[in-house]
Parts: structure tokens; sequence; C-alpha cells
């Protein structure tokens, strides 16, 4: 069966339903504005040695849908999501030079946009879907299986839905950072086919190139950008976005005081409870604060008149990923990255 598409294009985040020679405009008639998209220019607010990945040029948006798809159900018939040819799964390739600005590249989490309005795109309680890590390139596609698995509810996702907003992004945490292969990798996330329950995955407006792969019922993997079945060149450049970190970051430094190699992390990995064990060779005022991967502060203490000390940090309530601890004298300071397993 040939895929047909409608496509509701976007320019400057403005987003308008617009029919298309002998294609019907979505009887939703989505109309409305995609908003707090990440792009690579959000890499400035990642954490010290990390970087969001992004294969997007722009921040304009499309959503796509499938005809005549969307007359089978309120939240079905897109194309980067849920529709009634029952595709498993979407995915999108990140090249080697995606990252290559990172040494010892790690994927540490996956954030993915979605769309949602009041009564149609993502939605659904009764599913769970997987954000999946694949070896692969846009030769093969993905291939074997995921090395990386996270699962989230459909309820969790919508919590951090908006009834004034299109877009929402959803952060996926590896459980334990993977070494991104050195050929690229594939992004992807399942796709659940229960009646109601829906997702919507946010695609970029007049991709330079398809990066989009997808696995078809039964089980399989077709390049979104030549597959017979869409019956036309279709360019797919979907919105996921690895956190890729590289190795421990040491910054400005002073042998004379010894931040280097007198503060010491232990235990790294940890399961929440780290200590930092300090000894200085004079007394000094510390900052001791804690990132995570996207560069939020969760941790800000100051330690004053320190000389030999064992600073308890408390992580238990944060998620598992890797964390930033940064140790500031003031003039100088120690970046070392932190690993949480629980």
């Amino acid at each position: 069966m040939i895929k047909k598409l409608l496509i509701v294009a976007s320019v400057a985040l403005t987003v308008t339903a617009s029919a298309q020679t002998s294609k019907t405009v979505n009887s939703q008639g989505i109309a409305t504005e995609l908003t707090n998209l990440p792009t690579s220019n959000a890499k400035s607010s990642s954490a010290p040695g990390c970087v969001l990945v992004s294969t997007q040029t722009g921040t304009a948006a499309v959503i796509n849908t499938a005809a005549p798809c969307v007359t089978t159900s309120p939240f079905g018939g897109f194309v980067n999501g849920t529709n009634c040819y029952g595709d498993l799964e979407k995915a999108n390739y990140f090249a080697p030079t995606t990252f290559s600005a990172v040494t010892g590249p790690t994927i540490t989490s996956v954030l993915v946009t979605f769309f949602k309005t009041p009564g149609h795109g993502t939605s659904g309680t009764t599913n769970t879907v997987a954000l999946n890590i694949y070896n692969g390139s846009m030769a093969s596609g993905p291939t074997g299986a995921p090395l990386a698995s996270v699962t989230a509810s459909l309820a969790q996702l919508i919590a951090l839905s908006s009834p004034t907003l299109s877009s929402f992004t959803y952060t996926f945490n590896l459980s334990t950072p993977i070494v991104a292969p050195a050929a690229g990798f594939f992004a992807a996330m399942t796709v659940p086919n229960a009646p109601g329950d829906t997702i919507v995955i946010v695609n970029q407006s007049a991709a330079p190139a398809n990066l989009g792969w997808e696995k078809q019922t039964p089980s399989t993997w077709v390049d979104m950008g030549t597959a017979a079945g869409w019956g036309t060149s279709y360019k797919a450049n979907l919105s996921f976005y690895p956190v890729i970190c590289g190795s421990n970051v040491i910054t400005g430094i002073s042998k004379n005081l010894g931040l280097s190699k007198d503060v010491k992390i232990m235990p790294n990995p940890s399961t929440g409870l780290v200590n930092l064990t300090v000894s200085l060779a004079n007394t000094q005022d510390l900052n001791v604060t804690v990132t995570n991967a996207l560069g939020q502060v969760i941790v800000n203490n100051n330690y004053n008149s320190v000389l030999s000390e064992v600073i308890a940090l408390d992580l238990t309530n944060q998620t598992n990923g890797v964390y930033f601890v940064t140790v500031s004298n003031g003039k100088d300071k120690m970046v070392q990255r932190l690993i949480l397993n629980k």
C-alpha cells in the first residue's frame, strides 16, 4: 500500500493546515504554533563536557499525517508516529560528524519533542513507549538489538504537555551511559498501536536530507526517503536530541592549589551518596555545584575555611545518568564527571 502524505507545514514556527492535489486537509484542522523546540543552539545549556546533538538546521518544524488514516481515529494518522499502517518504530540517524567535537563520546540521554494539542496528537494512557539506541548507518538502517533502551508510559509523557503549547519535550535518561558507536547510531522510538494510544514526533520542515527510517509490520526497517511504499521522496529529520558527553573536563587548575589532585570523588559510579574527600595545602573557601547533563544546577553549596574535610552529597533523589561536579575556590576550578547508577 502506498503511503499518502498530507503535510501540515510550518514557517517561522507557525503551523497551518494546507491541502495538496488529490489529498484532503486533516479534519481536525490543525493550526497551531510549535514552541520550545530544542535545537543545536541549545548546546550551551548542556553540562560541561556535553553537547545536545541535533541533525536539524533550524527551529521550523512540520507534522505529517497519512491520508486516509486520519479518519480512522481522532488520534491516528501520523506518519512520524502512530498511523493505520501499523508501523512499529521510528528512527533518526546521527552520523559521526554530529558528535566529532566530543572526545570519548558517550550517550547519556535523549530528548524527544512530541506534538500535542487538545484532543489531537500524542495521547493515551494504556501503553508504554521505548527510546532505543541502535548501531547502523544510513546505508544499512538500524542493525541488531538495541544498545540501550529506556521506557516511559504515555501518562509520563503527556504530564509534560500543556494546553497552550503544541509541543513538549521528554528526556529519556539512560541508566548507564553507552559509548557512541564510531560509525554513528540511530535514536528510535517505539510506536503504540492500541486504539486511542498515539505518539507524534515533530519533524523538521524542509529537511535538506532524509535521516529517517521506520520499522514496518511485521519487522522490517525501511529508509523513509527511498522506500517504494512511500510513493514519493520524503525527508524525515525527526526531533531526537541525544546528549553526548566527553571525557572528564578539568579546566583552570593551579598546581600550587592542588584542586586536581587533592579533591577526590568517591564512589564513582555511585548509587546517590557521594563523598568529596578534600585535602588542601592551605585553607580555602570552596563552592561545590552539581549539574545534570542538561546543565541544570541541582546542588550549589559553599564551604568556608576548608583544609581537610569529607563533603557528603546526597543525590539519591536524582535519576540515573551523568552528572558533573564542579569544585571552585574563586580562582581555579575542577569539573569531574559523576555517574549515578542505582
